[in-house]
């Protein structure tokens, strides 16, 4: 097994690693301990519309962001610990699934978390969900990846994913909301994350009978930000890969946008607006566009609310 060690929080540089590292280890085993700064990650193939509220992520600067793989929407930030598992796989998909859980939870275990694999596959304490998972498989070769909620903001956790406001239909990808709680919290922890990194990488290579240690090269940083530059940061990967939808902005009236490819494809109102037809469903570009335009249409205006 390799141990990659990283301690950089960019959100696009850590999923564009984790695209680096699958594609150059072709056949080791990998592991990884990391931590992003605030953001929210939605799933590949999930509607960005749907699942993010756009004004809270901009107005308290958490940064949006897609994944590789599938699952739903998670909001990081310093008290989250992220960790990556790449390996070989048969193939079986489901089987697998559930294997890849079984190092991470026993090394939970061994560090006094009383913890379980619910039937959705995610770690909960009681009643509380403290990690999600989620994959990503190509030729049989398999990225699995949580996310643990040790001392997280709750409170931006709830404000970045609270969308009941928006009538959107759509093929998506739906999120599943559960009760999530901080692990540092229900179980009583005296540690900070630093001391759980420590303590769940130990745990985790204490399986293993030989690992090495891995730093990234400036070769590997050079490629991996190539990679955040040209996808992973780009409005066209993270707004462009949502599916059409249609935003429902007045339901007795018919009044809705059209969404295609991330953008605003057609505007069915009294006015047309054409000036918005063409940009991204994005909280600042839309809303930019709204007061340079001096749009007073109150229906219109909701899309600044997105």
């Amino acid at each position: 097994m390799i141990f990659i060690k990283n301690k950089i929080t960019d959100v696009y540089f850590n999923l564009a690693m984790e695209e680096y590292i699958f594609e150059k280890f072709k056949e080791d085993e990998i592991f990884m301990l990391w931590i992003n700064e605030p953001s929210v990650v939605i799933g590949k193939h999930q509607n960005l519309v749907e699942e993010v509220n756009m004004k809270y992520c901009f107005e308290n600067k958490i940064k949006i962001a897609r994944r590789i793989s599938g699952g739903g929407t998670v909001v990081h930030d310093f008290g989250n610990l992220n960790y990556t598992y790449i390996t070989n796989t048969t193939g079986d998909t489901e089987l697998n699934f559930k294997e890849f859980l079984k190092p991470m939870h026993n090394a939970l275990l061994s560090l006094n978390i009383d913890t379980y694999v619910s039937p959705r596959n995610d770690f909960r304490v009681g009643e509380n969900k403290i990690c999600g998972h989620s994959q990503f498989m190509r030729k049989k070769r398999v990225l699995h990846h949580g996310c643990i909620l040790f001392n997280s903001n709750l409170e931006d956790l709830r404000g970045a994913l609270n969308v009941k406001h928006k009538q959107v239909v759509s093929n998506s990808a739906k999120s599943v909301r559960s009760s999530v709680a901080n692990l540092k919290d229900i179980s009583n922890l005296n540690y900070e994350i630093s001391d759980f990194i420590e303590k769940l990488k130990n745990e985790i290579l204490k399986m293993r009978e030989d690992f090495k240690i891995y730093e990234l090269t400036e070769e590997d940083i050079l490629n991996i930000d190539r990679i955040k530059e040209e996808k992973y940061s780009t409005k066209e990967w993270i707004y462009g890969q949502s599916p059409k939808c249609n935003f429902v902005l007045n339901e007795e009236k018919d009044y809705n946008v059209e969404i295609v490819n991330g953008k605003i494809a057609k505007i069915n109102a009294e006015n047309s607006f054409e000036e918005l037809v063409g940009s991204y469903f994005e909280y600042e570009e839309i809303k930019n566009k709204i007061e340079i335009l001096e749009i007073k249409d109150e229906e219109i205006l909701k899309l600044k609310e997105i």
